[in-house]
């Protein structure tokens, strides 16, 4: 057995452990090129890494991943690499926050209340599809945070077609309206 396949075995034997040094040892990496080579933000490169690793840890637990050819650090980047290429391509398409000017709003202002609910009403949703745990919480927020569409999706989570990320999603959506 060679070292690549002992990375899959420490991951077996103890998953935190291995995740833990990963972190680590591979998002440092993972940041500076970032920063260096794609000219994004330490914030924007921290979340993408993080939804890299799940997606990981995912693909190890389920089976998908059984074979290296390089390291855990090495699948990590790949899959890093595409989720920023797919931030980009959003970015791409609507712009970032920021960008625009947000108008200031006071507690008096019409519509501050509405407002509020609105925001409270988000963060009840978003507590929801936690709640829905893993993969079904990775696909809604690539879906609905990240604005990846079916084919990015499946390419990042390593689903065999865009139409199992769309059953998937029905029956995430169905979950939460039956909540």
């Amino acid at each position: 057995m060679n070292g690549n396949q002992n990375e899959l075995e420490d991951f077996r034997k103890n998953p935190n452990l291995t995740v833990s040094g990963l972190y680590q040892n591979c998002r440092p990496k993972f940041i500076g090129w970032g920063k260096e080579a794609m000219r994004t933000s330490v914030h924007d490169l921290a979340d993408i890494f993080q939804n890299a690793v799940m997606i990981m840890v995912l693909n190890l637990e389920s089976g998908r991943l059984t074979e290296l050819v390089g390291t855990l650090c090495t699948y990590l980047f790949g899959i890093g690499k595409n989720l920023l290429q797919a931030f980009r391509r959003k970015q791409g398409r609507i712009g970032l926050p920021g960008d625009e000017a947000f108008p200031h709003v006071r507690e008096t202002d019409a519509g501050a209340e509405e407002s509020m609910i609105i925001q409270e009403s988000e963060a009840q949703l978003w507590a929801r599809v936690d709640a829905l745990g893993e993969p079904g919480r990775s696909l809604l927020i690539l879906t609905y945070r990240d604005g990846l569409n079916s084919q990015e999706i499946a390419e990042v989570m390593g689903y065999s077609s865009p139409e199992v990320v769309r059953q998937l999603r029905k029956r995430c959506l169905d979950k939460l309206r039956k909540q």
